[in-house]
């Protein structure tokens, strides 16, 4: 399954179903990134794997309290990172953020982690 397929299923499921998807890119043109986030308080942040430029996912990172370097099932922890978005009624308000990776090696995709926007 691609990761923009993934990530609107599980924001369907979550009731908060994304009606943007973007697919990140560094500067330098990589897309593999090693992802790290905190599930408990809504955050996240990226460091490409060829430049090392980091990036802080809707400015989430000061949210972090207990760091987590997300890796995929098959131990890769480069992976590609795409950021979808449910926006409040009628604003361009995010409501809920989906960070979603996929790993190139064994292809699997799906929601790191969440966070509903305050």
């Amino acid at each position: 399954m691609d990761l923009e397929q993934s990530i609107k299923q599980y924001s369907e499921k979550n009731g908060y179903p994304i009606s943007d998807f973007a697919e990140v890119h560094c500067d330098c043109g990589s897309n593999k990134f090693h992802l790290y986030s905190d599930d408990d308080n809504g955050g996240a942040y990226i460091v490409c794997s060829k430049c090392k430029k980091e990036m802080n996912i809707e400015n989430s990172k000061e949210y972090i309290e207990e760091e987590v370097n997300n890796i995929c099932n098959c131990d890769n922890d480069s992976l590609n990172i795409a950021i979808g978005k449910a926006f409040y009624p009628y604003s361009k308000d995010p409501r809920w953020v989906y960070v979603g990776a996929k790993c190139d090696q064994c292809g699997l995709s799906g929601v790191y982690v969440d966070w509903k926007e305050n």
